[in-house]
């Protein structure tokens, strides 16, 4: 039974982690998780390496943030652009 109440870090039942904590042998799915788990949990316990690690990490997932933020602002874009054009038509074909 899985125990991770977070759907991102938490491993399925018999799924193998992609990486583990260290310090608390917690599983993760993925390497980032790990790192960043590593950084913020264990600050005063992680290397150098785990902390430049984290840093980097932090740099993908800003970026990561970055182009999710596009997406919407396209997304909502695309909207609006055809809640217009239904507007005009509609308009068009009442009058």
């Amino acid at each position: 039974m899985n125990h991770h109440p977070n759907p991102e870090t938490a491993v399925p039942d018999g799924e193998t982690p992609e990486a583990t904590c260290p310090y608390c042998e917690r599983p993760f799915r993925r390497e980032r998780f790990q790192v960043l788990h590593v950084a913020e949990v264990h600050p005063d316990r992680a290397t150098a390496t785990e902390r430049e690690s984290y840093e980097a990490v932090l740099d993908e997932e800003s970026d990561d943030l970055f182009v999710y933020h596009l997406k919407v602002l396209f997304a909502l874009g695309a909207l609006y652009a055809a809640f217009i054009i239904s507007s005009i038509v509609a308009f068009s074909i009442a009058g």
